[in-house]
């Protein structure tokens, strides 16, 4: 490809002015947003997906020829991919996604999408878990959902959709002890590759999905928003394609 990425490191009270600057930047297709922004360059956006309405947060921006800049948010189309290339289907599954922030928030709404039969949305923020509580029920309400677990047994799939196990931090989700070999486990952490939550999973027999799959899971769902096309990666196939419909936010 005849593009590059690079890093920028941005403080929260700058985010407005570089989307501003991103604006009038002529040979940049758009940006990659990732934590702690994502919440923010929603606001910060011209046009949203019916999806990153939803959810209130974008993690990919294209700005258009004539400056406007417009946002989705994949993290949850990134994370089925990885799903489907590992082989697992969600639809009809029991699923305890741990975590209702940026990444959780769209891994949940996205699992409710592709057909779960249930799924428990655990956060210690008890505000924002409950709005999207509200929202997924609003939007799928076959689905049955719950705010609370008290067993990991009996889920099809539990995601650990928070911080903890980041950068040598020892902690998790919640405790294994109840977790069986027939649960999927996955994680968004990158860094590193096989977090606590991981490592645990997989002595117990556990088939685990790390978050750089989610990653490369979205790369060219990602680059297909901004109108790259990445030749080689494999598209999603789940039906649930990147929403091009957009609407003022």
């Amino acid at each position: 490809m005849d593009a590059v990425m690079i890093p920028i490191d941005v403080p929260r009270a700058e985010v407005a002015n570089f989307f501003s600057f991103l604006r009038g930047w002529r040979n940049c297709p758009g940006c990659i947003v990732t934590i702690p922004h994502k919440q923010e360059s929603s606001r910060q956006a011209d046009e949203l997906s019916p999806r990153a309405r939803d959810l209130g947060a974008v993690n990919v921006i294209r700005r258009t020829e004539e400056g406007k800049l417009v946002g989705d948010m994949v993290d949850g189309l990134g994370f089925l991919e990885a799903l489907q290339q590992n082989g697992f289907e969600v639809e009809g599954k029991r699923a305890a996604v741990f975590g209702a922030g940026g990444a959780g928030s769209a891994i949940a709404y996205s699992i409710a999408q592709a057909g779960a039969a249930e799924l428990a949305l655990v956060d210690t923020d008890t505000l924002r878990q409950g709005r999207l509580q509200r929202l997924i029920a609003s939007r799928y309400p076959s689905v049955v959902i719950s705010r609370e677990v008290v067993s990991l047994a009996g889920f099809d799939l539990a995601v650990n959709a928070t911080p903890l196990g980041m950068n040598g931090d020892p902690r998790i989700p919640f405790p294994l002890n109840t977790l069986q070999s027939s649960t999927f486990v996955a994680d968004v952490v990158t860094e590193p590759d096989i977090t606590p939550w991981l490592a645990g999973a997989r002595e117990r027999g556990c088939r685990i999905q790390t978050g750089y799959e989610m990653t490369l899971g979205q790369f060219a769902i990602m680059g297909r928003h901004m109108g790259i096309e990445m030749t080689g990666e494999r598209v999603l196939t789940t039906g649930l394609a990147p929403q091009c419909t957009v609407s003022p936010p």
